[in-house]
């Protein structure tokens, strides 16, 4: 039996966000940046290539819930079952983000220490590129070194916005 993939489009603060899961969670959740559904549906797409894939938000809904209460400011941790594909290390470094407090910043060497990586701090920045689940995994929490905003896919406008929704950290 194939793998089922449920997607949605909701409205937030930021902008349009593509959200998608499976029966075991979230597996997709990207800020669309004015482009259209098929970017995000296309990457879904590529690492699933035996999924059915279909426009379905009522599997999603306690994942679209949790992200309306962050919108709002109400909810303090971004807590739902994730569906994540990654390589071993991506997998580690987006377990310590997880970790990371709503509000707080840390730097991608702080990242490659608590993952026993200490000289990884590049490769701890590529699996924060390769991170799908933004929020749920959050790599906007992740600065370079003397507190400067590094990169994110969303773009910097957009970091620092969620960085100061989440409780006025200024960079």
């Amino acid at each position: 039996m194939a793998k089922k993939i449920h997607y949605t489009r909701l409205d937030s603060p930021w902008g349009s966000l593509f959200l998608a899961g499976t029966d075991k969670g979230i597996c997709a959740c990207r800020f669309m940046n004015g482009k259209d559904e098929a970017g995000p549906i296309a990457a879904v797409m590529k690492k699933n290539s035996e999924a059915l894939i279909k426009e379905d938000s009522v599997p999603l809904t306690p994942a679209v819930e949790l992200l309306r209460r962050y919108f709002s400011g109400e909810t303090k941790r971004m807590s739902h079952a994730l569906d994540l594909q990654g390589t071993p290390f991506q997998l580690m470094v987006w377990s310590a983000l997880r970790e990371i407090p709503l509000g707080r910043i840390v730097t991608y060497g702080e990242i490659a220490d608590r993952i026993g990586s200490p000289r990884a701090a590049r490769a701890v920045g590529q699996a924060c590129g390769s991170n799908q689940v933004v929020l749920f995994v959050p790599c906007h929490r992740v600065v370079a070194a003397h507190g400067k905003l590094g990169g994110f896919g969303g773009g910097l406008k957009l970091k620092k916005a969620l960085l100061r929704h989440e409780g006025g950290v200024e960079v």
